[in-house]
């Protein structure tokens, strides 16, 4: 019998701000309820620049030996090795100071991102645009399969409306709805408004319907007095993603140790409970793994993606010798610097320009700048 180790899944973090969009700074670290699976399932880990990489023993017709659970999931916490990555991304600092990114093929996010083009994605889907709410700069919306950035408070206004909104095309991006909290296994909630009865359930993932709707724990606690906060055993869960209903609140959680001590930037966790020959599924149809061969004798695989936008800043440039005469606008951008009186001394973006890592050719056969003086680090000649 033949046997060989064949990639079961990978999943690669992209980003808009490096050139080839393989965004290296991340290690992945499994848990150690996966690390004990890997080593049960005779499977492997790598880290492999922008990719996590998990291989799995098959015997000749691509079945696994030891063929993972439907109760069973693998998970991996994502460890930041590079502190730039938070300056050049469309993040919020401080939502990270309470939350930390989960994610999961559970959401089934698959976009096509091109005709016959699907990626699948481990980021909850970006929601269409809604007239009714007040988006605040950083958020992204979906318009006729468009994904649109706010450039600013939108105060109703409707993509693709420049002034407002940046076309990030069809990809989909990790977002605010990509955060949870995450806790340890003895944690003190907080009880709002106070009350001298709380009631705490919690829940996990019922494979059989999608939902949380398994009850794990529940307690009801009565006080002389109305109580702010209410501390709760949880060290008999799994690490993983929870619901909780606490009196009339309902929010989700991520609990472990681990990642709240280590202050790890996220974890992914994938399932492996949906019917084979599903998209997110570890197998096809025929219970094999995914890494095979196709019609055109291309290597394919199972390859869930992460994908994180480059922050937007307003550019200005400050030219040392005065002597900006003329502007005009780029295919793309426009500066604003016809300052008067003539001439000007610096000019910048009327619109926020994405960070990259190669810098913005503005130099293009329609010349962005005419200028009196030459401006050699503008490549200008």
């Amino acid at each position: 019998m033949t046997t060989s180790f064949k990639i079961l899944f990978m999943a690669e973090v992209l980003h808009d701000f490096y050139k080839n969009e393989e965004c290296p700074d991340f290690t992945f670290i499994p848990t150690e309820e996966t690390a004990r699976l890997l080593s049960n399932h005779k499977a492997l880990f790598k880290t492999v620049g922008n990719k996590l990489i998990v291989l799995i023993k098959t015997d000749e017709s691509s079945k696994p030996f030891v063929e993972p659970k439907p109760t069973e999931k693998f998970s991996f916490y994502m460890a930041l090795n590079e502190p730039t990555f938070m300056i050049v991304s469309n993040l919020e600092l401080d939502d990270l100071a309470t939350h930390r990114f989960y994610f999961t093929n559970v959401y089934q996010n698959k976009a096509a991102i091109a005709p016959g083009t699907d990626f699948l994605y481990l980021t909850n889907p970006l929601l269409p645009f809604d007239a009714l709410s007040n988006y605040q700069a950083g958020d992204f919306v979906k318009e006729a399969d468009v994904i649109y950035e706010a450039l600013k408070t939108s105060n109703g206004k409707t993509p693709p409306d420049p002034a407002f909104w940046i076309s990030r095309n069809k990809n989909q991006y990790a977002s605010k709805s990509d955060l949870l909290q995450y806790v340890t296994k003895q944690h003190s909630f907080s009880v709002f408004p106070n009350a001298a009865t709380v009631t705490i359930s919690v829940y996990k993932l019922n494979i059989v319907n999608g939902l949380f709707d398994q009850q794990v724990v529940h307690n009801m606690s009565r006080y002389e007095t109305a109580v702010d906060k209410i501390s709760i055993d949880l060290s008999r869960l799994a690490d993983g993603k929870y619901r909780v209903e606490l009196n009339a609140a309902n929010f989700f959680i991520y609990i472990s140790n681990e990642a709240v001590y280590n202050n790890l930037f996220g974890v992914i966790e994938l399932y492996n409970h949906f019917p084979a020959g599903d998209d997110f599924a570890f197998f096809d149809a025929a219970g094999k793994v995914k890494d095979q061969k196709d019609v055109n004798g291309k290597n394919v695989w199972l390859n869930y993606k992460i994908r994180f936008a480059n922050r937007v800043a307003f550019w200005k440039y400050v030219v040392p010798k005065k002597g900006v005469e003329e502007f005009e606008s780029h295919p793309d951008y426009s500066f604003n610097g016809n300052a008067d009186p003539l001439p000007s001394d610096a000019f910048t973006s009327n619109l926020p320009i994405p960070l990259q890592e190669e810098p913005q050719d503005f130099n293009t056969p329609k010349t962005v700048l005419f200028l009196k003086k030459r401006c050699s680090f503008l490549g200008i000649p």
